[in-house]
């Protein structure tokens, strides 16, 4: 339910933007999953509306609960008038969904790539105005590293190729590039920077902390950001990276 006292993975609801700041409705693809849970928590805590589009509609208890509105749609079968429609009349996209663990090679291009070019689509039938919000991973625009095995591989590829068709897009894009992602509660501090070697992590929490200053700031329209465990307050981290151009 919206106006939840509860914190979100231990980020207390102060660290979500205000409606002034940010978009008043997010449509949130993958809106089930656990980073995309925390950031509904959030953004619904701050007054916003947030849709979340998922494909399982016994999810739907869990979205409510943390303030969301679900909306039932199977992405992998769906078209791109079927998306706008589920978007509503949302001025900012998160796409937050995937194949997940134990998913095979296939699932990892009709998911994780085919899933978000169909966002994207669908984002621009709303209008070359609709914020859009990726969350991909550290090192994903490298090639493959070597003796990474074929499932990762499919999934590393598929993260690339989508994060490449969403910066030549017409939206105003923005890329969070986390590490390897843990469930220990928010610290509220990370390190924001470009080019960080694989093997950082960052925890899931921080992570949907994050994406509420990435929506609230017109300045990363166009940017992707690495982001991994750090002693800075992530706003001021993020502060500090757009200082550095």
């Amino acid at each position: 339910m919206r106006g939840s006292e509860c914190q979100a993975g231990g980020m207390t609801t102060s660290s979500a933007p205000s409606l002034s700041e940010a978009p008043a409705t997010v449509a949130i693809v993958g809106g089930h999953g656990k980073i995309a849970l925390l950031l509904t928590e959030l953004l619904a805590d701050s007054g916003a509306v947030v849709r979340n589009i998922v494909r399982n509609p016994d999810h739907a208890t869990d979205i409510e609960e943390r303030g969301g509105t679900p909306v039932v749609l199977d992405v992998e079968k769906a078209g791109v008038e079927d998306l706008v429609e589920a978007y509503g009349d949302a001025e900012a996209v998160v796409y937050a969904a995937g194949a997940g663990g134990g998913s095979n090679a296939f699932r990892k291009y009709t998911m994780d790539l085919g899933g978000s070019l169909l966002a994207q689509q669908a984002a621009l039938e709303l209008g070359p105005h609709t914020r859009f919000v990726q969350i991909s991973f550290i090192g994903a625009q490298n090639p493959v590293a070597e003796g990474t095995d074929a499932i990762f591989s499919a999934y590393w590829d598929a993260k690339r190729i989508a994060d490449d068709a969403l910066m030549t897009s017409d939206l105003p894009w923005t890329i969070v590039k986390p590490g390897a992602l843990l469930d220990d509660p928010a610290t509220g501090t990370l390190t924001v920077e470009s080019g960080t070697s694989r093997g950082a992590k960052t925890r899931r929490a921080d992570v949907a902390g994050f994406i509420t200053l990435v929506l609230a700031d017109p300045r990363t329209i166009g940017k992707e950001f690495d982001i991994s465990e750090g002693d800075t307050p992530m706003a001021e981290a993020l502060e500090a990276h757009l200082s550095q151009g």
